[in-house]
C-alpha cells in the first residue's frame, strides 16, 4: 500500500480503499483517520490473511471527516450496506438491535429504544439485543422484582403538589420517594442488567436484616420476597463457572452467503444470555476475519464489556481494555464447542426459513415474467412513489426488490426541485430522469405507482428501453406503455402480490420521508 499520509487529517472520520481499476475495497471508521489508515503499513503483520492481501491492493483511500465516532459508526454502517465492498462484513438488520436506556432526568425511568448511536442523550444503556421480546421479557422481570418507575404503568396520581413520581410497585415500601431513594432503586437495575446480583442480594439482606433490627416487620418481609422473587429467577440461570467470571463466548458458522455468530454471554459465573448474529456478505472473508470485524462492530455499540472474549481463533484485540482468548481444553472450550452448536443450529433455522422465503418469491418472480412476457426474470425490480399535500414538501421514494427480496441498501429518496405545485406525473418525470443520472445498477422492471398519465411520464423519461409498468390502487390494475386496456390479475395472484407489496413498501419509503421533513419544517418554526 502506497499512501500519501500526509494529507490525512488527524480527526474522527470514515476511510475507503479503492484498488487499481477504482474498485471498492473495504470501508472502516476512525477515532483518528491519519493513525488508522497507517496502521495497514505499520502493522500489516498482526492483520487477518484476508486483509493483508487487500492491503496488496490497496492504490487510493478516499475520507469523510466526522464530528465523533458515533457519528462515524453510523456513516460507516450506511455506506457498508449502500455499497457492499468485498473486505466488509454486514451485520443483518444491527439498526433493529434494542437497548434499554436511563433517561437523563430528575427521576430517571428505564425505556426500549433502538437509537443506540443517541446514547450520549441517555445516563446509561444496557445492550445491543437481538430481540425486542426479550427486552420486554426482562422488563417484566424488572416490575417483578423493584420498586420500578415508567411513564407507562400503573402510577398513583396525587396531584400537582405532589414533588415525586409515584408507583404501584410491589416492593415498594414508601409512596413517596425522593431522588436520593431513587438514585438507589436506579443503581439495583443496573447491577441486575449487569449481572452484578451478588451485590443485589447482599444490600437486600442488609436492608432486610435492619429493618427487622428495627422492628419495622412489615417492611422487613417486603424485602424477604424480594429477595424470594430475585432468588428464583437466579436459580434458573446455569451455574458455568466458580469464579465469578465476565466473560463473552463467541463462535461461528459459515457458508458462501451467510454466517451466524453466537454469542454466549457469561456474568460473574452465571451464563446470563445467548445472542445470535446474521452476517451477510462473508464474501472473501475467513473466519478470523468475520469475527475480528464482528467484534470491532459489537463492542463499539454496547457498553457491557466483558474482561475476556473467548474466541475459536486468534484475533487481535481492537480494544486494549479487552483480553481475547483461545483456549485449548477444559470449561472455556466446552462453553465455546456450546456456542458453535448453536450457532450452527440458528443457521439451519434461518436457512429454512430463507429456502422457503426464496422459493415463494421465485414462483411469484416466474408468474410475474409470464404475465408481462418479460424477456428475463426481474431480477431488480424498483418501485417510484410521489408524496406530497398541494404540492408542499413533495418527495419520491425509490424502493428496490433484489431477487425477489426487499432490498433495503439499494433504496433512494428525492427531494423534487423543479415542479411547483400539485403534479405528480412531472414530479415522477423528475425523479426518473434524476435517478438514471446516477450510476446505479439498471433494473430489469420499472414499477409506478399510478395510473396511465404517471405512466407516461415516466416512460417518456427513460434513457433506454427497460420494461415499465404502473399499479393503479383503486383497482389494482396494471397498465403497460401502448395499451389503452389495462391488465386486471386475480385477487390471490403470485405476481400482483408481489407487485403489491414492493408498491405499498414505495409507498410507505415516500410517507415517511414525506414527514420527515414536515416535521422538521416545523421544528424550525417553533
Amino acid at each position: 500500500m502506497k499512501i500519501d499520509l500526509s494529507k490525512i487529517p488527524d480527526k474522527p472520520g470514515v476511510y475507503r480503499f479503492y484498488d487499481k481499476d477504482q474498485k471498492l475495497l473495504y470501508i472502516g471508521k476512525a477515532k483518528n483517520l491519519k493513525n488508522r489508515v497507517r496502521s495497514y503499513s505499520t502493522k500489516a503483520s498482526d492483520l487477518t490473511p484476508a486483509k493483508q492481501l487487500m492491503v496488496k491492493s490497496i492504490t487510493k483511500v478516499e475520507y469523510t471527516i466526522v464530528a465523533n465516532e458515533t457519528e462515524a459508526l453510523l456513516l460507516e454502517s450506511n455506506l457498508i450496506k449502500k455499497y457492499q465492498p468485498p473486505f466488509n462484513i454486514d451485520l443483518k438488520d444491527d439498526k433493529s438491535w434494542v437497548y434499554l436506556c436511563l433517561t437523563e432526568e430528575d427521576f430517571p425511568k428505564l425505556i426500549i429504544t433502538r437509537k443506540n448511536r443517541d446514547k450520549e442523550k441517555y445516563l446509561g444503556c444496557f445492550g445491543p439485543y437481538t430481540s425486542a421480546y426479550s427486552v420486554k421479557q426482562t422488563m417484566r422481570l424488572l416490575r417483578k422484582i423493584f420498586p420500578y418507575y415508567t411513564a407507562k404503568g400503573p402510577m398513583i396520581d396525587l396531584g400537582k403538589k405532589a414533588g415525586s413520581p409515584y408507583h404501584l410497585g410491589r416492593y415498594l415500601e414508601k409512596k413517596e420517594l425522593s431522588q436520593t431513594e431513587w438514585s438507589g432503586y436506579l443503581q439495583q437495575i443496573k447491577d441486575f442488567l449487569s449481572g452484578k446480583t451478588k451485590e443485589i442480594i447482599k444490600n437486600l439482606n442488609g436492608k432486610m436484616a435492619q429493618a427487622a433490627k428495627n422492628e419495622d416487620y412489615e417492611l422487613a418481609a417486603k424485602i424477604r420476597d424480594q429477595l424470594a422473587a430475585l432468588t428464583n429467577i437466579l436459580s434458573k440461570q446455569q451455574v458455568v463457572s466458580r469464579a465469578n467470571d465476565n466473560e463473552d463466548y463467541l463462535n461461528i458458522f459459515t457458508d458462501q452467503k451467510m454466517a451466524v455468530i453466537t454469542l454466549l454471554k457469561v456474568r460473574q459465573g452465571k451464563l446470563l444470555d445467548q445472542l445470535n448474529f446474521i452476517i451477510k456478505n462473508p464474501n472473501l472473508n475467513d473466519s478470523q476475519e468475520i469475527l475480528s470485524q464482528f467484534i470491532e462492530k459489537y463492542y463499539s455499540q454496547t457498553e457491557d464489556l466483558p474482561k475476556i472474549i473467548i474466541t475459536p481463533v486468534k484475533i487481535t484485540p481492537p480494544q486494549t481494555t479487552i483480553k481475547i482468548s483461545l483456549p485449548k481444553k477444559g470449561r472455556k472450550k466446552e462453553l465455546l464447542n456450546l456456542a458453535l452448536k448453536n450457532a450452527e443450529e440458528f443457521f439451519g433455522q434461518q436457512k429454512t426459513s430463507w429456502e422457503k422465503q426464496a422459493g415463494r418469491q421465485t414462483k411469484r418472480l416466474k408468474d410475474l415474467q409470464t404475465v408481462l412476457k418479460l424477456k428475463k426474470l426481474p431480477d431488480r425490480i424498483e418501485c417510484y412513489d410521489i408524496s406530497n399535500i398541494q404540492g408542499s414538501f413533495a418527495v419520491g421514494s425509490m424502493v428496490v426488490m433484489t431477487k425477489g427480496q426487499i432490498d433495503k441498501s439499494q433504496y433512494r429518496k428525492f427531494k423534487i426541485k423543479t415542479v411547483k405545485g400539485a403534479n405528480d406525473p412531472k414530479m415522477i418525470a423528475e425523479v426518473i430522469k434524476r435517478r438514471f443520472e446516477n450510476d446505479w445498477p439498471l433494473p430489469d422492471l420499472i414499477v409506478i405507482d399510478g395510473g396511465p398519465t404517471q405512466l407516461n411520464a415516466a416512460f417518456n423519461n427513460l434513457p433506454t428501453i427497460i420494461p415499465i409498468i404502473s399499479l393503479a390502487k383503486k383497482q389494482e390494475e396494471i397498465y403497460l406503455p401502448g395499451e389503452k386496456i389495462p391488465l386486471k390479475l386475480p385477487k390471490f395472484s403470485p405476481a400482483l402480490q408481489l407487485l403489491q407489496q414492493i408498491r405499498d413498501e414505495a409507498h410507505r419509503f415516500a410517507i415517511s420521508y414525506y414527514r420527515k421533513l414536515h416535521s422538521k419544517n416545523n421544528r424550525l418554526k417553533s
